[in-house]
């Protein structure tokens, strides 16, 4: 590994001189744990709303792939970094993503997470039984920066019907893209 690729870099905001700083990290188990501590509770955040979805686009390298080998039927592989911002807009459905635990394979820059999901229903209050999860992570630096450039996925398979869940999280895609272009019409006359 090059200097550059064996180390995490950490931005921060210098409020004195009103800049931004970069922060040379150690590429160390504490620090890969840090940055996706730091990544899923950015991803529980901004998931809903088209606008705040889009700030999760700084995790993900532009030639990114997402490869899900248990998908829901209405999900074709591989899916591109806008594509997989696509699966984070639903709004009124919360997503929320636990990690359990991380492997992570610090000379190959592979980071495999065992996590649950939770569905619920921000209207209604409904919740979808808890599902378990597991991806594999391949990071690549881009610049002085750590993104990801892929994601291979698995999702338990559920005894549950989960229909509903996936009509609810298609018909609050569908109204946040239908509001989306409703507002860019309008101020397009």
């Amino acid at each position: 590994m090059t200097r550059t690729e064996a180390r995490l870099y950490h931005r921060s905001y210098d409020r004195k001189h009103s800049k931004q700083v970069v922060d040379e990290v150690e590429f160390t188990y504490e620090n890969v744990v840090a940055w996706f501590d730091s990544y899923f509770e950015g991803c529980n955040k901004n998931q809903g709303p088209i606008e705040t979805v889009a700030n999760l686009k700084q995790y993900f390298t532009d030639d990114f792939e997402f490869w899900m080998y248990t998908p829901p039927a209405f999900v074709s592989v591989p899916l591109s970094r806008n594509g997989l911002l696509m699966t984070f807009v639903h709004p009124g459905l919360h997503e929320a993503l636990r990690p359990n635990y991380y492997a992570i394979d610090l000379r190959s820059q592979v980071v495999v997470v065992q996590f649950e999901l939770e569905f619920s229903d921000e209207s209604t209050g409904k919740t979808w039984p808890p599902l378990q999860a597991s991806a594999h992570y391949h990071m690549v630096f881009e610049g002085d920066e750590l993104k990801i450039k892929q994601i291979k996925y698995w999702t338990q398979a559920s005894k549950e019907d989960l229909q509903d869940l996936f009509d609810l999280w298609l018909g609050c895609k569908q109204k946040a893209l239908e509001g989306l272009t409703t507002d860019y019409f309008d101020d397009h006359r």
